[in-house]
């Protein structure tokens, strides 16, 4: 008989995140820091929030065409390019920091779009990392991949006690 998973394999940034023995503190941290008023201040606390907290990839993040706050108590509706949309949870304060962004937005000419600099051109995937990257090393982090947040934040949640099916939940598969 076959092994059943016999094909299975880790992802091949795990061994680089135990390296780093990032821990579940410094993550938490993060949020709670008070938040650089600045366009750019906002996207990285929102890309924290859509990365660690929400278990969604930068593939997924970077189609992000709107999000509509308080859709329900602590709940966001995020809008895609694709037309499909996802009802997700928000903190308070998260919320608090959506709406701020999109005020901002609101306000930078050029692109109608989620994510944009302050001339106004839409970001892609390697500029929002880069952001990312700058947040993580500003507060003495090293720099992870958003891959490897994602990794990371199955490990805290389940470490802290997160059943299997809260997870899968989180990141949005069976």
């Amino acid at each position: 008989t076959k092994n059943p998973i016999q094909h299975f394999k880790f992802p091949r940034y795990s061994n680089n995140i135990s390296e780093q023995e990032i821990k579940i503190s410094k993550i938490n941290q993060l949020f709670e820091l008070s938040l650089e008023n600045s366009l750019q201040g906002h996207q990285q606390r929102l890309l924290l929030e859509f990365i660690y907290g929400l278990g969604m990839s930068l593939a997924k993040i970077i189609k992000i065409k709107s999000a509509i706050p308080e859709l329900d108590e602590g709940q966001v509706r995020i809008y895609f390019k694709d037309l499909k949309y996802r009802d997700v949870p928000f903190s308070p304060v998260s919320i608090k920091v959506l709406k701020m962004y999109l005020k901002m937005i609101d306000n930078v000419e050029g692109d109608q779009a989620f994510w944009v600099n302050n001339e106004g051109s839409i970001l892609n995937a390697s500029q929002l990392q880069n952001m990312l990257n700058n947040y993580f090393e500003k507060h003495k982090i090293p720099p992870i991949k958003a891959n490897e947040l994602r990794y990371l934040s199955v490990q805290h949640f389940s470490g802290e006690g997160a059943d299997v099916r809260s997870i899968q939940t989180l990141r949005n598969v069976k």
